[in-house]
């Protein structure tokens, strides 16, 4: 995770939510929420090829709807 481009970002948000399902695993004795993290960033890692690709190709997403923005708007 650190080689990547991406590094600088990636790290320290795995680095968050690690902390957080390992403080969550102290508080219940469960490991469900450290598994939940290493399949959650397992699958970005491997989704990153694809999301490249897509921006590489320079395909259309001006139709893209930001969930963030509309929650803004909501309040």
């Amino acid at each position: 995770m650190r080689a990547d481009r991406r590094g600088d970002s990636w790290v320290p948000a795995f680095e968050r939510e690690w902390a957080a399902a390992l403080e969550e695993s102290r508080r219940t004795f469960s490991l469900g929420g450290l598994y939940e993290v290493v399949q959650d960033w397992q699958g970005r890692l491997a989704s990153a090829p694809a999301v490249d690709a897509f921006v590489a190709g320079g395909c259309d997403d001006s139709d893209f709807i930001d969930r963030a923005e509309l929650r803004g708007r909501r309040r």
